[in-house]
């Protein structure tokens, strides 16, 4: 019975407090130390990211003819290099992404920077309505290829 008291009123003592702080304090440190590092890489490269888009579209006007859209865009360069307008596709009311083209049909859009161009697009929907367009666009310098997006309602 003498060795079950001891056993027993050493657990009820515990540990002292002061080595669990320690312990926390031998474990937090590191932890801190590796989530400020990986915070430090991620600002670094934050810095380099283009946070506003450099093409914005905008609906100058739209009508429907027999199965056919016309939609008169605007699209605005606010950036500092030129982009090519490769391709145009057009989002129907029913879900479905079809082909779009240019009324005009001829040779590229460039838009060089602080530029703006109205174009005529083109879309063959039988009955269904054009909801939305997305224009693809690359970068002339590196061919870099993004899509800019216009709601049409």
């Amino acid at each position: 019975m003498g060795i079950c008291m001891l056993v027993r009123k050493k657990l009820r003592r515990g540990i002292s407090e002061l080595v669990i702080i320690l312990a926390l304090v031998a474990i937090v440190i590191p932890i801190v130390m590796v989530v400020q590092g990986w915070l430090s890489s991620r600002a670094g490269s934050l810095e380099n990211m283009n946070v506003i888009q450099p093409l914005s579209g905008y609906l100058v006007s739209r009508s429907y003819t027999n199965g056919e859209e016309v939609i008169t865009i605007g699209i605005r360069n606010q950036g500092q290099t030129s982009y090519n307008v490769t391709k145009f596709k057009a989002i129907l009311a029913n879900g479905t992404v079809v082909e779009a083209r240019e009324a005009s049909g001829g040779g590229q859009v460039i838009l060089n920077p602080s530029s703006e161009k109205i174009l005529v697009i083109t879309v063959t929907t039988g009955a269904t309505r054009v909801r939305g367009l997305i224009i693809v666009a690359s970068e002339v310098a590196t061919n870099k290829q993004i899509e800019i997006p216009i709601n049409l309602g």
